[in-house]
């Protein structure tokens, strides 16, 4: 390795927790994210001196790390239900004062795992990678080894999917919130 270039060991501690939490957002179990990710930097060491500089180390973790998800969620068993995530406390602790209003945030946030568990595993991941986990549109792209464009569209399609699917909810996500969402996506 060179002076410029990081070792495995650097790169994969400077990561671990974000491709955790990629995998735990595709996956939406605590252990399957852990041997996700433990897949994933086994993966990585294996493909390390092989790295040809093509993309940025955070991308090519990533693009890892969605692959091994991608071929888990393939071998799941399909009546996996997500409702498991909430049972391990997946919650953020809530900080509202009214018990009604906390249990109507729990109960919104339950519904909105519930719907992103029902999209397909590509709009899953394009929604977890870009809305959950911030990535850029950018390396949406390169991760996904998709052009810009179809990840702008497939990215909208994904959310008035997730739309049409919180929709039948809505009251209580309310009209007034699903006319925001529509509008956020549209940008």
């Amino acid at each position: 390795m060179s002076i410029l270039t990081p070792s495995f060991e650097e790169l994969a501690q400077r990561f671990e927790r974000e491709l955790y939490l990629t995998c735990y957002g595709i996956l939406g179990h605590r252990e399957d994210a852990a041997d996700a990710l433990q897949e994933t930097m086994l993966r990585a060491w294996r493909g390390f001196r092989g790295f040809r500089g093509e993309a940025q180390w955070r991308t090519w973790f990533h693009r890892i790390a969605v692959n091994t998800c991608i071929d888990m969620l393939r071998r799941r068993k399909p009546d996996t239900s997500l409702d498991a995530m909430a049972d391990e406390g997946f919650d953020p602790p809530d900080m509202k004062e009214s018990v009604s209003g906390a249990l109507e945030d729990a109960e919104r946030k339950r519904l909105l795992r519930e719907a992103i568990g029902e999209l397909s595993e590509k709009d899953r991941t394009l929604i977890v990678l870009r809305d959950v986990r911030g990535m850029s549109y950018d390396e949406l792209a390169s991760v996904l080894r998709l052009p810009l464009g179809t990840v702008k569209s497939r990215l909208n399609r994904a959310r008035e999917h997730l739309i049409k699917i919180l929709s039948a909810d809505a009251e209580l996500f309310g009209r007034d919130s699903v006319s925001n969402s529509e509008r956020r996506t549209k940008r």
